[in-house]
């Protein structure tokens, strides 16, 4: 199979970018904390009340920053964890297409100025195209009104509507050709389905099923692979 691309590569920068500044605000935190420390115990030291005034306000003052830098890192250091779990997901799709007998695949794929990177594109073993959406998550999966859950957690956005839009702006890259449309939660217990829309929501090990429904719309293997390298070296860097 023909691959370009590295999987989960969008998401393991953001967790590494997540993670570095994470430990900034941690390292502010703690350094604002030692601030405090020594301001208050300033208290203990200086005579004089405009002295000891001064340094209960700059003690104050290093305290209040020293919990919002904690807060942010917090926040940001749990950012980089489903970042991390993200990229995770997208290396079980590689995995599952692997083993599907696809001719092609590219793992971030740009295909427009807006709505960020495609997660997967795969040019099927039976000569199809489909853009597959990755998510995280496991049990039971639905998709209803633009909301989609994953045992008791509502995913953020509207991966259906994302999947869709991807599969229609691969379409236009290539001149009009039918992409089939996938959801792929790795974790998903429940059988493949069709949303509204027509997008398939499927686990990875349901992928190589779903694929295969993708309508033929190249000849040869040949096409598919210099189709999948053309539109890999269009992709900004």
């Amino acid at each position: 199979m023909y691959e370009v691309g590295r999987a989960g590569a969008f998401v393991s920068r953001q967790m590494w970018r997540h993670r570095t500044v994470g430990s900034l605000y941690a390292a502010a935190a703690v350094a604002l904390a030692v601030a405090a420390a020594g301001c208050f115990l300033g208290l203990l030291v200086f005579d004089a009340s405009v002295p000891r005034v001064l340094a209960a306000i700059a003690g104050v003052a290093a305290l209040v920053g020293c919990g919002y830098a904690w807060i942010r890192a917090t926040r940001v250091l749990r950012q980089a964890r489903r970042s991390a779990i993200g990229a995770r997901s997208e290396r079980e799709v590689r995995a599952a297409v692997r083993h599907t007998g696809s001719i092609a695949a590219a793992y971030g794929l740009v295909l427009g100025n807006r709505g960020g990177d495609c997660d997967t594109v795969v040019f099927t073993r039976g000569g199809g195209a489909a853009a597959i959406e990755v998510k995280t998550g496991h049990g039971q999966v639905s998709a209803d009104n633009g909301t989609m859950r994953v045992g008791a957690r509502v995913l953020h956005g509207d991966p259906v509507r994302q999947a869709a839009n991807q599969a229609r702006r691969l379409s236009r890259k290539m001149g009009g050709r039918t992409v089939l449309a996938v959801v792929c939660v790795p974790g998903m217990r429940n059988r493949p389905f069709t949303a509204a829309n027509g997008v398939w929501v499927c686990s990875a090990k349901d992928l190589k099923g779903v694929l295969d429904r993708a309508p033929r719309v190249f000849r040869a293997a040949e096409e598919a692979q210099e189709t999948m390298r053309n539109l890999w070296e269009a992709t900004p860097a």
